[in-house]
């Protein structure tokens, strides 16, 4: 079969309104997820598995991942060298066996209530001493799917190994929650010594201390931990002459506290001041104040990157790109009193100013929880936030050669220095000031009318057993 009649088996196989196919043929095609459609060009031209995987690679897409059945069945595909309608078929029958044993899935996370207990299961389940077990499960099974001399060996290993597929990339997954846990615990360690601390104070002065001295650093520490809710019982053992909750209670009780998975996204957001979730116009007016401030080569670079002038404007040109500039800036400055009506530009209000953008609530539960896979830039930039936040020990600690084996890791490609965000990565890592050089290439993409690379990095991130779905019949 040809790749564009794949294409349009793809078209046809995929929730598509048939009837109007024969008008609307290219722009559906066009629907097809890319990823999708190297794959359809992948069995047209019954490429091996080597090549599918190299060729979803060179494109910066996700190769095979044999821990989703969806997937194994196409890794059993492209080895054995079918063709479209064969693997249909395989996937069918296969399909059924999911289907009905799915629900022995192991899962984590089902109560609805992230806890920091909760998170170290998940993390210690998919650990085998210092490797990850999920690493090695998924070599064995994409090994046996390989193996797999018929259609008949390969359904009866995956009935018997059933509970060992998972709907996410759990490596992906596993990185994000374990230096997740990284993070939230080093800030409940900073939290005990605190309180140890304070206890001291208070066996050394007893009633003398003021009451708003009383407990502060405690206080000062569980504020850090705002991510975790309720602390209420905390706050006012803190606030109390002599605590009634021993050390070993209090942790506990943090154990047992649910995560809120909007403030970790609003921790990450504020340490990149907002970049996630502040889109590109804001900063260049944060940046350089009001239009008629800005030097006149820099309204004239920005006016031409946006497409309002030439390099060059005539007077008359110039004066209607600069009359559509200011009239950007007067929307702008609308927007930026709505906002200030909900959060103050104080510094004490600043991080409540920069807490927008709440679907990045939503992906990062599901990122925590599984329902979603996690995209590559994600994954890079929060390990990035996690190295600047936290105190890792050199296994762990975030390099340059931990990076790639991390992304390799999780079928992701390593760092390319042709790419352009892979090149910000590379210098991040490798600067004295890696703030510096974030503010750079945020300025340099502002400037040319471009949001900077993590402006709702997280969008990208879906389910790729769920894209299948979706798609298939």
């Amino acid at each position: 079969m040809k790749k564009s009649d794949i294409f349009e088996n793809l078209v046809m196989d995929f929730s598509i309104d048939t009837e109007e196919l024969s008008k609307a043929d290219e722009k559906k095609r066009k629907a097809v997820p890319a990823r999708l459609e190297i794959l359809a060009e992948g069995l047209a031209a019954r490429w091996s598995l080597e090549q599918i995987n190299q060729k979803l690679e060179e494109n910066e897409c996700e190769k095979l991942y044999a821990r989703s059945f969806y997937e194994a069945c196409l890794i059993y595909a492209f080895e054995h060298r079918m063709d479209y309608e064969e693997w249909k078929e395989l996937f069918a029958e296969g399909r059924k066996l999911f289907e009905k044993s799915k629900g022995d899935e192991k899962s984590f996370f089902r109560g609805g209530k992230i806890t920091l207990k909760e998170l170290k299961e998940y993390m210690e389940a998919e650990s085998v001493s210092e490797e990850l077990e999920t690493m090695f499960l998924t070599r064995s099974l994409e090994e046996k799917i390989i193996k797999s001399d018929s259609e008949e060996e390969f359904l009866s290993f995956v009935q018997e190994n059933i509970e060992k597929f998972s709907s996410v990339r759990e490596r992906a997954r596993y990185y994000f929650c374990k230096y997740l846990y990284f993070y939230i615990q080093d800030r409940c360690d900073r939290y005990y010594e605190s309180c140890i601390k304070e206890e001291k104070l208070r066996n050394q002065y007893g009633n003398v201390r003021d009451k708003e001295e009383r407990g502060r650093e405690e206080k000062f520490a569980l504020e850090e931990l705002a991510f975790l809710k309720p602390l209420t019982k905390l706050k006012r053992d803190a606030d109390k002459q002599r605590n009634n909750m021993p050390l070993e209670e209090k942790k506990e009780y943090l154990e047992n506290t649910a995560l809120t998975p909007g403030g970790i996204f609003d921790e990450f957001n504020y340490f990149y001041f907002g970049y996630v979730s502040v889109d590109w116009m804001e900063i260049l007016f944060e940046l350089y104040g009001n239009f008629d401030q800005w030097p006149q080569n820099m309204k004239i670079r920005v006016a031409h990157s946006l497409g309002l002038c030439s390099q060059n404007p005539s007077p008359v040109e110039w004066k209607t790109a600069a009359a559509k500039l200011l009239l950007m800036e007067e929307e702008q400055r609308k927007k930026e009193e709505e906002k200030d009506t909900c959060g103050g530009r104080e510094e004490g209000d600043r991080k409540k100013a920069y807490q927008r953008g709440r679907s990045g609530e939503d992906f990062f539960r599901e990122f925590i929880t599984g329902g979603r896979d996690i995209n590559r830039a994600t994954l890079i930039s929060f390990l990035l936030f996690v190295r600047m936040r936290v105190p890792l020990d050199d296994e762990n600690k975030i390099t340059m050669n931990r990076l790639n084996r991390i992304l390799m890791n999780c079928g992701f490609a390593g760092l390319k220095p042709d790419q352009e965000f892979d090149r910000f990565v590379i210098r991040f890592l490798r600067s004295t000031e890696p703030l510096d050089v974030l503010e750079e290439e945020v300025e340099k993409q502002v400037v040319q009318g471009k949001n900077f690379y993590l402006y709702k990095v997280y969008r990208d991130s879906y389910c790729h057993q769920k894209e299948l779905l979706d798609y298939l019949v």
